[in-house]
Formats: structure tokens, C-alpha cells, sequence
């Protein structure tokens, strides 16, 4: 099994705010369980999804931004959103799609690894 450190995850959202209106966004997704917040393994997960997709762009206002666990459940809180899909696994080992959890789950698993590994994001 990969242990997982601050190099391998970084807690990264696509995020935009649009001052001039008052608005904020986030990348989500629609899942089984409901719309999730997207995170990515760290910034070049998310411009890699940025390229590939073409959704969420630099053009939109769409700029990755690296959260801690407080600041992913205030994203969820936020956005009204209680699910987190991950395009690419945290561990960096190949996946067969994206996963999903359940927000507090997700937010569980980030104070671990910021319990086993000081100065994890």
C-alpha cells in the first residue's frame, strides 16, 4: 500500500470568484449520490482535467486552488454539496474511475493523513 504524504496530495478544487458580481463556484460533478465537489491529488491533476475536459478553464475563471480539510468542508458547506469525487485516486495507483465519497468520510480521511504526515496540506 502507497502512504500517502504532502507530496502526493494536495487537496486541490478548480475555483472561481466573480467579484464584480458577488458570485463563487466550484468544479463539481453529478454522481449517484448526488452532485460532488471535484478534488484533485494537487494542481497538475486539476490543470490536467482543465486540458483534457475543456471544462472549468483558466478562460472561465477557473483557477486551482489548494484546501486543508477545514477548508474542503467549508467548500462543501458552502456550496450546499455533502459529496466529493476524485478523478484520479489519492494513492496515485490506477483507478478504473473516478471516486466517491461521502463528504465527512473525505474530510475524515484528510485529518488522518494530517495526523500521520506533520505539515500535510
Amino acid at each position: 500500500m502507497t502512504q500517502v504524504t504532502m507530496e502526493t496530495l494536495e487537496p486541490t478544487v478548480l475555483y472561481r470568484m466573480d467579484l464584480e458580481r458577488d458570485l463563487q463556484s466550484t468544479a463539481t460533478v453529478p454522481t449517484e449520490i448526488g452532485e460532488a465537489l471535484i478534488v484533485f491529488r494537487g494542481p497538475e491533476d486539476a490543470r490536467g482535467y482543465q486540458r483534457t475536459t475543456g471544462k472549468h478553464t483558466d478562460e472561465e475563471g477557473f483557477k486551482p486552488v489548494n484546501l486543508d480539510h477545514e477548508q474542503v468542508a467549508d467548500v462543501l458547506a458552502m456550496h450546499g454539496l455533502s459529496v466529493v469525487a476524485m478523478p484520479e485516486p489519492w494513492t496515485g495507483e490506477a483507478s478504473s474511475g473516478v471516486d466517491v465519497f461521502a463528504g465527512e468520510d473525505f474530510i475524515r480521511l484528510l485529518e488522518e493523513c494530517a495526523l500521520a504526515s506533520p505539515g500535510f496540506a
